[in-house]
């Protein structure tokens, strides 16, 4: 019987322990990562995009990723600083879920007036991940379709 209850608590420790490893559905995979510093892609290098990309050290607790102004298939990609911007309000909306949901990208769409307010503003679409490698350096639909689905445990090389 000893054996036998041995047995029994070694399967549901191994069972747990694969629970955390793989989530079951995106939600799982976000609500996992959660509070937890983040692996993002970056430039090999930022001069030469066609250098390749790395996957950083777990530093960040933002992904960003942004397509170029001119195109939806060009892109940047790096770990968002925090010392970069006041990101109060762009944790707050990632927080703020309820049981069953995720925020999986924030996107923001944004306005710029450098030359003051008779010239065109410049504009630029951000959008920020909480997982990690979750800024993928892709053209922008399979960036947003990456995300739908549980980001597979990947490490830098």
């Amino acid at each position: 019987m000893a054996a036998l209850s041995t047995f029994l608590v070694v399967a549901t420790i191994a069972c747990s322990a694969l629970a955390n490893v793989m989530p079951m559905n995106t939600v799982a995979d976000v609500k996992m990562q959660e509070g937890k510093l983040l692996e993002c892609w970056e430039p090999i290098d930022p001069t030469n995009p066609s250098a390749g990309y790395t996957l950083s050290k777990a530093i960040y607790t933002m992904c960003q990723y942004m397509p170029t102004a001119h195109s939806y298939d060009e892109f940047y990609v790096n770990g968002a600083e925090e010392t970069s911007d006041d990101f109060t309000n762009v944790h707050r909306i990632f927080a703020d879920t309820v049981e069953g949901h995720a925020v999986l990208n924030l996107c923001l769409q944004e306005g710029f007036s450098f030359s003051g307010p008779h010239r065109a503003s410049q504009t630029s679409l951000r959008c920020y991940c909480q997982r990690s490698g979750c800024n993928i350096p892709k053209p922008f639909l399979e960036f947003l379709d990456f995300n739908k689905k549980v980001i597979p445990a990947i490490t830098a090389h």
